[in-house]
């Protein structure tokens, strides 16, 4: 019997959501397709038709918590009025919002993420294509505001800060401050970061070497856990020279 493309979707969410239980729970080596589909009450032969493969419930995971970030920013009517540091901050704290529920679980597949070779080679968070679609959108709607000067390599700059995303994710992984404190402080930072450079033109000048440092420092805090807060830090005063301020200004 043919189903219809809703019900493949609500399929796909509920063995989603029932692999991710039975792998924050039991750790993801340690759950068989089997227990997924029985656990969801389906078929075994069926979850193959939707996931090939235990891995690809970890991509598909990613992908649906950038999804519902993607709905919630459609769905909030006064976004395109937030500042572009505003706009960085919705996203951040609401993916956090929804990843922090599996937290274990998002560590762990990260981990498993590293040793896919199309990770390491490409270095982007899963469903970057869409997430980089969408920061491209916000640059170019800040550029007809007037907010920030035109982006050179509009491409490049958001592959740029899907890869900053993905610091800041590794950077919360690893905060033990209360109610991740620390966190909230470092995604202030970051995104002050990128709009103070954004005006100031520095980053369209240079995105090609920001790009590759910050890829190189990424790569040695998924090894070590350190690099890229004091990277941001120094090319945070970087762009603050090349801007002509003395400091941050939060907000913009």
């Amino acid at each position: 019997m043919k189903i219809s493309n809703k019900q493949k979707e609500a399929n796909k969410a509920k063995l989603i959501a029932v692999a991710v239980d039975l792998f924050s729970e039991h750790g993801f080596h340690n759950v068989s397709m089997k227990q997924i589909s029985k656990a969801a009450e389906m078929g075994d032969s069926t979850i193959y038709k939707y996931f090939p493969s235990k891995d690809k419930f970890l991509l598909a995971y990613h992908e649906s918590v950038l999804n519902s970030v993607m709905q919630l920013v459609d769905e909030t009517d006064d976004f395109p009025e937030f500042t572009l540091e505003e706009k960085l901050q919705f996203f951040i704290y609401n993916y956090l919002d929804i990843l922090i529920e599996n937290r274990e679980f998002v560590a762990e597949s990260i981990e498993i993420l590293r040793e896919s070779p199309a990770f390491l080679m490409q270095r982007e968070f899963p469903a970057s294509k869409a997430l980089k679609k969408e920061i491209i959108q916000i640059l170019e709607h800040s550029v007809e505001n007037g907010e920030i000067p035109d982006v050179p390599f509009e491409s490049a700059v958001a592959h740029l800060m899907v890869d900053a995303l993905l610091g800041i994710v590794l950077y919360w992984l690893q905060d033990e401050s209360e109610e991740f404190t620390q966190t909230t402080q470092f995604v202030e930072v970051s995104t002050n970061f990128f709009a103070t450079v954004l005006k100031s033109g520095v980053l369209g000048k240079g995105v090609d070497l920001v790009s590759f440092m910050i890829k190189s420092q990424m790569m040695r805090f998924l090894e070590n856990g350190q690099g890229f807060s004091s990277l941001m830090k120094g090319l945070g005063a970087m762009a603050n020279k090349g801007a002509g301020k003395g400091g941050w200004k939060h907000g913009g």
